[in-house]
């Protein structure tokens, strides 16, 4: 951007930075098409990645006459039917289970039909069919490479390296919508990502709780210390502070200083905003040294989870969600209508050791890796969604998961390996739920694909070809979050090639 850009749009380029009080300097400034707004409601968007690729082989089971592919195909890491869990789909003539530890997302499911499947959705420079991809063409570069599509799935452009993510670009839409306030848009537990890095937006950083205290303002700590402040030793933060308030000759140095302290202030803000102080500008601790909350979670999350062996085990994806919920328990004070949260687990590149013990003759799937950490995800998503229903705000908070990819179906003797085309969950009081959504060839009602060896949509060991793209799942959510079907275009550049241009229907 030329320098007389950036005076003109100083206050927004400010306000941007401000949002950035724990994220690294922005390096390019584009400007946007924003959304006419403003919006008279309010909606939360919360994105879980799965870092490593999911088997959703495993999370998503064909029944009745189609199991028996499925099992021979998996050997021994399939799924025995005794302790699926059924779904009431309906659809005729087919019938599917979850993962035995998914029991929250089960009965939501069936119970109150809020929890949908998007069924083999994966990254596609366009639909392609099994003969290109056998004749390698139309294929997404550096396919099955973790990084690869890791990067193509949070920016939604697999054609060409993009500085942006769709959440990203989804605030640079929406941000007007927000009005004064000085947070951003984009609020993420989990560390800086792609997905949410936008052209003119910054996410906004923030540590999910831990079992033993409030995490979250450690991690937004602002220039007054809470933490470390004693009359008796002077703030070295304050100092900075003080240092950056110096007035210099240099136009970029005095502008650094500004944007800097506006970001920091901003700590500040949130600070104040979800947490009580004294009179003297302190934080109030209890005397387990946790902060006094402005706007207290209630039920607070389960912080473990009893694992496959029996232990206790501490829930990472459930302290996350506290802090979203920390978020959008304050919106109103924060000034704030939309939200685009970003949260992840890990841990899903099981090669091996996906069960625990391979020399079970009985369930040995049933225990292990995959299988803890799909504990951990029906724990905190059940949480989190019955947290939203007791706030009466389900309506207004959608949750929907991405994974690199998915695994394969054969076994390679204690895991699987990279896969491509995966199901994925979208969860909240909008979605039209307990039923799947996708398509296997494009059949009127056909939600699933054939999964099978030398199966219609098998590529190789199981790998099933995606048939719905990134940027189809993609756009459902941003539609919901209040993108025009004209705008959709600018959140994913590529969703023209592609057959649902306004997205999938499980949100109306």
């Amino acid at each position: 951007m030329e320098h007389t850009d950036l005076h003109k749009d100083r206050r927004r380029f400010m306000k941007m930075m401000a949002a950035a009080a724990s994220a690294p300097m922005m390096g390019n400034l584009m400007q946007a098409a924003y959304a006419a707004g403003p919006f008279n409601d309010y909606r939360a968007l919360v994105c879980l990645f799965l870092f490593g690729g999911n088997d959703s082989q495993n999370l998503v089971i064909p029944l009745g006459g189609e199991y028996a592919g499925y099992a021979t195909g998996r050997g021994n890491l399939a799924i025995p039917t005794a302790n699926v869990l059924p779904l009431n789909a309906g659809i005729a003539g087919r019938s599917f289970g979850l993962h035995p530890s998914m029991t929250g997302l089960a009965n939501i499911f069936n119970t109150d039909r809020k929890l949908a499947i998007a069924s083999n959705v994966g990254v596609l420079l366009q639909p392609t069919t099994k003969a290109q991809y056998q004749a390698r063409t139309n294929l997404p570069p550096q396919l099955f490479s973790h990084s690869d599509m890791q990067s193509h799935w949070q920016t939604g452009r697999a054609d060409a390296p993009a500085e942006s993510g769709w959440g990203g670009r989804l605030a640079d839409l929406i941000e007007s919508a927000n009005g004064n306030s000085q947070v951003s848009v984009s609020i993420s537990a989990a560390g800086q990502n792609l997905l949410q890095k936008g052209n003119t937006t910054v996410a906004y950083a923030v540590s999910g709780w831990s079992s033993t205290r409030s995490a979250i303002v450690r991690r937004m700590r602002s220039y007054r210390d809470w933490d470390n402040y004693s009359p008796a030793r002077p703030n070295p933060q304050a100092a900075f502070a003080n240092q950056l308030a110096i007035a210099r000759a240099n136009v970029l140095e005095d502008q650094w200083g500004d944007m800097a302290t506006r970001a920091l202030n901003t700590g500040e803000f949130v600070n104040s905003t979800l947490y009580n102080v004294d009179a003297t500008g302190n934080a109030i601790r209890d005397a387990q040294g946790n902060y006094s909350e402005k706007f207290p979670i209630t039920p607070a999350p389960p912080m473990t989870f009893i694992n496959s062996s029996g232990a206790s085990q501490s829930n990472r994806l459930a302290g996350q969600l506290r802090s979203v919920a920390n978020m959008i328990a304050a919106r109103d004070a924060l000034g704030v209508k939309r939200q685009i949260f970003f949260v992840s687990l890990g841990g899903f590149d099981n090669h091996g050791d996906q069960f625990k013990n391979s020399n079970n003759a009985t369930t040995p799937i049933l225990s292990g890796l995959h299988a803890d950490l799909l504990k951990q995800i029906d724990q905190a998503m059940t949480w989190f969604y019955n947290w939203t229903v007791q706030q009466g705000i389900s309506q207004n908070v959608t949750t929907f998961t991405l994974s690199d990819f998915a695994r394969t179906l054969t076994s390679n003797g204690t895991g699987s390996d990279h896969g491509w085309g995966g199901h994925y969950f979208a969860l909240g009081g909008a979605v039209n739920g307990g039923t799947l959504y996708g398509g296997a060839g494009g059949t009127a009602g056909d939600a699933f694909p054939t999964v099978t060896l030398g199966g219609p949509l098998d590529v190789g060991q199981g790998r099933l070809l995606p048939v719905t793209s990134v940027e189809e799942y993609g756009a459902t959510f941003a539609r919901w979050m209040g993108a025009s079907s004209g705008e959709l275009a600018g959140v994913f550049p590529n969703l023209g090639r592609f057959t649902r241009t306004n997205g999938m229907p499980f949100i109306a």
